[in-house]
């Protein structure tokens, strides 16, 4: 009788502390200085993803910059590598085709300074260079590394990064 107690509360013991060990697995990744985060749900079977480096993030396979918060990077122009200047404006409407909208910030600053580029325009690139106006200097950006993490990115079947 005592040991059938004992099995039975073992076995409740080992039941419960299976539900109990945490509902995600997470991994992180390391590569080319990129950190890729791949968040499993144990009872759904979804998996999410963040992919960083610095003051940089995938979202969508959109890449987002991100300077100061109270910088106005809303008329910003970037540069890759030694490439023209252009606008942000140009990847609105690819960063919307992908998924991507600017949450709105303040009416004085509505960029919270962010700047979203599509994917694709820095996957051979070494260097991203933003300014947000003419009286700022511009903010460097280190991609060297992004085609490794988005390829780790897609093998561990993270969801939105495009083809």
């Amino acid at each position: 009788m005592i040991a059938a107690a004992l099995v039975a509360l073992s076995l409740f013991g080992e039941r419960q502390s299976i539900f109990e060990r945490g509902q995600t697995i997470t991994r992180h990744h390391h590569v080319a200085g990129w950190t890729v985060r791949v968040l499993w749900d144990r009872f759904t079977g979804d998996i999410s993803c963040t992919v960083r480096k610095g003051h940089m993030e995938l979202l969508n396979d959109v890449l987002v910059f991100h300077s100061s918060t109270w910088v106005d990077t809303s008329d910003a122009v970037f540069r890759i590598d030694g490439g023209p200047a252009r606008s942000v404006h140009e990847a609105t409407y690819e960063d919307q085709r992908r998924g991507y909208y600017r949450q709105g910030g303040s009416l004085e600053n509505p960029s919270a300074g962010a700047v979203a580029l599509p994917s694709y325009y820095v996957t051979n690139a070494k260097w991203v260079y933003i300014r947000a106006d003419a009286q700022r200097a511009p903010d460097g950006f280190d991609v060297r590394g992004f085609p490794q993490a988005l390829a780790l990115a897609r093998a561990q079947k993270c969801p939105n990064l495009g083809p």
